[in-house]
């Protein structure tokens, strides 16, 4: 069972991914955290004036204010919604997914998947999440100061 605030802050980024999928049929990753006070606050990036980023480089931006941020104290969890390809269990060919991978400053660190299929109508359909585990990347670094 994963932290309650991960679930939190899982349903956060969801629900302004979905809408951006829906509304543009496609998303640039986003990132949200929970301050240590239990708000949740997004974050968004820029990769200088480049109007069309790459998604890597504003995944690679976001972690690391999320690293800084939880050297100093600030986070108690922290996540990035990407678009994504996976292959879902019980299947056999990549689809496409909305993945957040998600980390707590109690060493809890998942990527959660909800894949998608978009139908002729242009309409989202969404398939069964699941989550697996992953080394995390946020509340990694050791304190430096």
């Amino acid at each position: 069972m994963a932290h309650p605030d991960l679930n939190e802050l899982l349903n956060a980024l969801y629900s302004a991914a979905e809408n951006l999928l829906t509304k543009n049929g496609e998303f640039y990753p986003i990132g949200a955290f929970m301050a240590s006070d239990g708000a949740i606050q997004f974050v968004g990036v820029m990769d200088g004036d480049n109007e069309h980023p790459s998604s890597q480089s504003l995944i690679d931006s976001m972690t690391a204010i999320f690293q800084q941020s939880a050297r100093q104290g600030a986070l108690r969890a922290a996540g990035i919604c990407y678009d994504a390809l996976t292959i879902p269990p019980g299947k056999n060919r990549k689809q496409d997914a909305m993945c957040c991978s998600l980390e707590h400053s109690h060493g809890e660190a998942v990527e959660v998947f909800r894949p998608y299929t978009k139908t002729q109508n242009g309409q989202i359909q969404f398939d069964d999440i699941f989550a697996t585990r992953r080394t995390p990347h946020f509340f990694c670094e050791p304190l430096l100061d």
